[in-house]
């Protein structure tokens, strides 16, 4: 949970970054196929373990701020992925390990759930990557934060409008979850 946003990946992931980049510079005597390989496997593994993050139990309560901090690693990654540590990957290759985590902070940075429920399910919907049972876990998360955070939020008219929100984009997470798992 964080109320200060930066403008920067956080350091633990720009360290992270820095530490791939040196060590896929001296991958250049290997095979190509070697290296792509365990080039892709550590995007695939990063990917994994950010969204691993995101959903694990022990994080009970996220804030808006929080996501967009975490955006900010996420492009981080993108970026990593795009300057091409490897030789040999066709275009966007790379980032296409970070494509989940990617439609899932966009679904919530620009709060665009008319699109996600209008959409889901269609074979070229923006948001084809985004579970709904993951996202029904992240907004469990954020509707957590908004009550516990601040006592006096049921006094004032737009954080009532914004729970309303919540709770009826949640419930028709739940409609979509149980008509397509069932």
């Amino acid at each position: 949970m964080t109320g200060d946003l930066g403008n920067k990946a956080s350091d633990y992931l720009v360290d992270l970054i820095a530490f791939l980049r040196s060590t896929f510079a001296v991958f250049t005597h290997l095979p190509g196929k070697v290296a792509q390989t365990a080039c892709m496997s550590a995007c695939k593994h990063l990917a994994t373990s950010l969204m691993q993050l995101l959903l694990e139990a022990e994080v009970r309560q996220l804030t808006l701020g929080a996501l967009q901090q975490f955006n900010l690693d996420v492009r981080e990654c993108e970026q990593f992925a795009r300057s091409g540590p490897v030789p040999g990957f066709q275009e966007d290759t790379l980032q296409l390990a970070f494509i989940d985590l990617r439609q899932l902070l966009d679904l919530f940075i620009q709060w665009d759930w008319s699109t996600y429920l209008a959409d889901y399910g269609q074979p070229n919907c923006k948001y084809l990557r985004v579970n709904p049972v993951t996202a029904l876990t992240l907004l469990e998360k954020m509707k957590d934060t908004s009550r516990k955070n601040n006592m006096f939020a049921q006094f004032r008219k737009n954080e009532r409008d914004k729970q309303k929100l919540i709770d009826t984009v949640a419930k028709q997470l739940r409609g979509l979850i149980s008509s397509h798992h069932s």
